[in-house]
């Protein structure tokens, strides 16, 4: 009995919701029941709301894992374009799968293997991207056409106090303005500028008298009651292009919760400036007096703000950690002004201790940090390591000999190669088994096919585990660059600025992690090999102090 998957996938949010992935499953599953098989659970994989043109897709990767353990024969995929995106992608899956023996059957696509299917596949995966490219840069263009045009349709949407109304044949796509939200709106504006309340004081207002937000949540969070102050709709303009679409920065630590795995390759916006906004006339709640006043009350706020003078405070911002909630910890500064100085004490506190994020009970009691006390001592410990080496070079060696690196890589080497030994004689007894007419044509095919594959993947195996072993020989070499490094570092690295000392500490250090006992400091250091399964933050070195 052969094993069979499925993958589908959708690229949009909208589409997730419209439940199309669900009608691809069911369309496969269908079919793979025709054809005589039964797809378990297990392997039913299903991207939703990711773009096919990114190969990192949390369901994608977890099939051609299954793929490459050769548990899989079968894999039923609506069309090309739902594999990927990008010809060069299909391409690439196409073969990695038919490497790892798993014959791969579209739905909308040829039915067998013959090299004019193989050639459709390839035009169908060219059509895909080109459709894709011609259909984002005809939306784009569309919308930027509306939007100079004056119509509100390119929003998609209303803000809070609005509600956006759809086209019709009688008239275009409008705003129409909620009494009862724009009543919250004008409130909102009065106790900024007229009473001068902060946006949290603002939003402990709102929250003390139970005004809802748009989607029906009981708290307001600050960062929506800044974008009500900022929109330009409610003097009457409303904006498109306020964002565009950059490439994602390099994240020190990833959120908490996630996957790691983005949806999409360039997910990450920004705000542009004002002046490159296209505005569209919609019905006003306030006056352009009031809205310009709150713009100068803003930046005003912007400019006197206590965070803005805080200079060069937090030294290992986004680098600290709580080692019991797994939350963030972020820097405060607490108390009076110290005498003489005028300073005030800054501390590190975790997120999970914020009682109003968890419903008004925290969820950790890890103690906080003072600021300087830690600085002090991360500092100090790198400092160390850059003046003492050997203490990593050490650490190195003992990890490649007591975690036995090199006996694991050679063990490895060793399976590698039974386990291709055992393929070329199994592919050797269906020849023979031919050649006695146990078998048809057919049949040799099939079953010869599925070997050849799974001594490609042994000779893979084999590679790989020969390269591990060369990593473990070489970690003498790789701890001598470490050892050059510290030497021309060395030098200079009491004479570093602060900027100096935050570069060079987000370099070599992970992250620090505080717990009830102390703080312990993860080091970032490549090169270490690790054995097979074990993870990879056991392959950082630790250094532990009060």
């Amino acid at each position: 009995m052969k094993s069979v998957a499925l993958y589908a996938r959708v690229s949009s949010e909208q589409q997730e919701k419209q439940a199309t992935v669900g009608s691809q499953v069911a369309a496969l599953t269908e079919r793979a029941k025709a054809d005589g098989h039964v797809v378990v659970a297990c392997d039913s994989y299903v991207d939703e709301g990711y773009s096919g043109s990114t190969l990192v897709r949390p369901a994608l990767e977890k099939l051609r894992d299954r793929a490459a353990e050769g548990g899989l024969d079968l894999l039923y995929v609506h069309s090309p374009d739902r594999l990927a995106r990008k010809y060069a992608y299909q391409v690439l899956l196409l073969e990695e799968l038919s490497r790892n023996g798993v014959s791969v059957v579209f739905l909308n696509g040829p039915t067998s293997r013959s090299a004019e299917d193989e050639l459709l596949v390839q035009v169908q995966g060219m059509i895909a991207e080109y459709e894709r490219a011609k259909i984002l840069e005809r939306s784009r263009r569309g919308k930027l056409h509306k939007a100079r045009s004056g119509v509100v349709s390119p929003l998609s949407g209303a803000p809070y106090g609005y509600r956006y109304v759809r086209k019709t044949d009688a008239e275009p796509a409008r705003y129409q303005i909620l009494l009862h939200e724009a009543k919250v709106v004008r409130q909102i504006f009065h106790w900024f500028l007229d009473e001068q309340l902060s946006l949290r004081a603002i939003v402990k207002r709102l929250n003390e008298q139970g005004v809802p937000t748009r989607t029906g949540l009981s708290r307001w969070p600050s960062s929506t009651l800044w974008c009500v102050l900022r929109n330009p709709a409610y003097a009457g303009r409303a904006a498109y292009g306020k964002t565009e679409v950059t490439p994602k920065s390099v994240v020190l630590r990833p959120l908490r919760g996630t996957s790691g795995v983005a949806r999409k390759l360039n997910s990450s916006t920004r705000l542009r400036p004002a002046s490159e906004w296209l505005s569209i006339p919609v019905p006003a709640i306030l006056s352009e007096e009031v809205f310009a006043t709150a713009q100068e009350q803003l930046l005003r706020n912007r400019n006197f703000a206590a965070r803005n003078a805080r200079g060069k405070r937090y030294l290992l911002q986004g680098l600290v950690v709580c080692a019991c909630c797994g939350y963030g910890y972020h820097g405060r500064t607490v108390g009076k002004p110290l005498k003489g100085t005028g300073l005030r004490l800054s501390y590190y506190f975790c997120g999970g201790t914020k009682a109003g994020s968890f419903g008004g009970t925290p969820i950790c009691h890890n103690p906080y940090v003072r600021a300087d006390h830690l600085h002090e001592h991360v500092w100090a410990s790198v400092k160390s390591i850059l003046q003492e080496p050997e203490r990593v070079v050490d650490e190195w060696t003992r990890r490649a000999e007591n975690n036995g690196g090199a006996v694991e890589a050679r063990e490895q080497h060793d399976k590698a190669q039974r386990f291709l030994a055992a393929q070329e004689q199994a592919l050797r007894r269906l020849q023979d088994a031919y050649e006695a007419g146990a078998f048809t044509v057919e049949e040799l095919s099939e079953r010869t096919e599925r070997v050849r594959a799974r001594i490609v993947r042994a000779n893979d195996d084999l590679a790989e585990s020969q390269a591990s072993f060369t990593r473990t020989v070489e970690l003498r070499a790789l701890a001598g660059q470490l050892t050059t490094f510290a030497e021309h570092v060395r030098a200079g690295v009491d004479h570093l600025d602060w900027h100096g000392q935050r570069q060079l500490i987000r370099t070599l250090v992970s992250r620090v992690a505080i717990d009830e006992a102390g703080a312990t400091i993860v080091y970032r250091i490549p090169g270490i090999p690790r054995r097979p399964g074990e993870p990879l933050s056991a392959a950082r070195w630790r250094e532990r102090s009060r």
